[in-house]
């Protein structure tokens, strides 16, 4: 592992710590390295060590300890000898994204017809976090909130069905989450179309919001095509 150098100090020890992880050299279940130990072979701080190990636990790469440590994330367990029905192989973003077409424009509308002030307000309230967490340059934070953001619009539909197909999605996609908020050129880029969204929710208009989130889909896939693109 090579020195780290100042800039873009949090993102260059998530690399570091993915290229560990993606290597072999620890294993599922297995303790990587503590905070002290990791500074001293990077030459970091221990604060970036400690962001960069909540970026990672947001990515789904690590498993934070209360008093143990960090350790790399266990793989889901085999639930019985068929596969379910929200499991696949080899599954592209643009299956996640051709099912996200289907299931997010009809999650938004249920929701903005169901939902109740306080749900709304607390939308706005998860809104107003992300906004401030684009600004701040908090990858963590923007990668938690718009997962979040996402999940409460599924939840406000009341249908538990579409709540627990939603939820499978969603962990299996957080690894395209991350990589997007984690370029510099595009992590902003769902800070509005989100604005547009909670604001069908304070109009009440289920039909302005199936277009703004097919809209903001839009832009998520042309975003990880170009980042795919620039690899």
């Amino acid at each position: 592992m090579r020195e780290i150098q100042r800039i873009s100090i949090t993102d260059a020890v998530v690399e570091n710590v993915k290229e560990l992880i993606e290597s072999g050299e620890y294993e599922p279940g297995q303790k990587l390295p503590t905070e002290a130990k990791l500074c001293e072979m990077l030459g970091v701080s221990r604060t970036s060590v400690r962001e960069a190990f909540r970026v990672l636990q947001a990515l789904g790469y690590v498993a934070i300890k209360a008093g143990k440590g960090a350790f790399v994330a266990e793989k889901k367990p085999s639930q019985g000898e068929k596969t379910l029905w929200y499991e696949a192989d080899n599954a592209k973003f643009s299956d996640f994204m051709e099912v996200r077409y289907a299931l997010e424009p009809l999650g938004v509308r249920l929701a903005v017809e169901r939902a109740s002030e306080k749900q709304i307000a607390e939308l706005s309230e998860i809104h107003d976090s992300f906004v401030k967490a684009n600004v701040g340059h908090d990858m963590a934070k923007l990668i938690m909130l718009d997962e979040l953001f996402h999940t409460k619009i599924m939840s406000y539909t009341r249908n538990p069905l579409l709540v627990n197909i939603n939820k499978q999605l969603l962990e299996n996609f957080r690894v395209y989450r991350g990589e997007s908020f984690m370029n510099s050129e595009i992590y902003g880029n769902a800070v509005i179309p989100h604005g547009r969204i909670l604001q069908c929710f304070e109009n009440h208009d289920p039909k302005q919001a199936v277009l703004e989130m097919q809209r903001h889909l839009d832009i998520t896939n042309e975003d990880m095509l170009q980042l795919h693109k620039m690899k």
